[in-house]
């Protein structure tokens, strides 16, 4: 097999792969245009509401990623959001994710903790937004109440707690901001 035939061979695998995915976010009821899958199809619990904006795309070579959207939560991804492979989203309540966001491998965003922490206190979901152009590197944790800004970059394996300011490079556990990063309006990662 020549180097176009597996090229053409590849390509018709993602088309098919994208053309299910978008079948299944339809049956699941996920407002979304069009969605591009590669590899594994992610695995949706959707009980609330899911909206995807335009040009997404999620990825799922090496493992599925999970998304799950409670009774009455609410998930909403922007228009060219990245998801690669092993992420799991779980929005109780809600969470929001910017347009042209690029989420790394096996990141978790949560807005809840799902357990209490002491008897007969319950855990309550804490709302998560992530801003714009924002990029969370491999494995980065975003715990419930987070609010990272627009065009920020969170370092791999960090965890967010809390807020993280526009235009920082922020790392560590808890993370904080390192270096302000000079980002015109209206630049995007490709």
């Amino acid at each position: 097999m020549n180097k176009k035939s597996l090229k053409l061979r590849l390509n018709w695998g993602l088309y098919l792969k994208s053309a299910l995915c978008n079948v299944s976010f339809k049956l699941h009821g996920i407002h979304s245009p069009i969605v591009a899958c590669e590899g594994q199809l992610p695995s949706v619990l959707l009980e609330g509401s899911m909206r995807v904006g335009k040009r997404f795309c999620i990825r799922g070579v090496v493992a599925r990623s999970e998304i799950s959207v409670g009774r009455d939560a609410q998930l909403l991804i922007g228009d060219r959001v990245f998801i690669n492979q092993g992420v799991t989203i779980a929005a109780m309540e809600s969470v929001e994710i910017g347009d042209d966001t690029k989420i790394g491998d096996f990141s978790t965003i949560l807005d809840t903790n799902f357990h209490e922490l002491e008897p007969g206190r319950p855990d309550k979901p804490k709302p998560v937004t992530i801003g714009k152009n924002v990029w969370l590197g491999t494995g980065v944790l975003v715990l419930p109440g987070s609010k990272i800004g627009d065009h920020t970059v969170v370092g791999a394996r960090s965890v967010v707690r809390g807020e993280l300011p526009p235009r920082v490079l922020a790392v560590g556990n808890p993370a904080k901001a390192v270096k302000q990063l000079e980002i015109p309006d209206g630049w995007r990662r490709e």
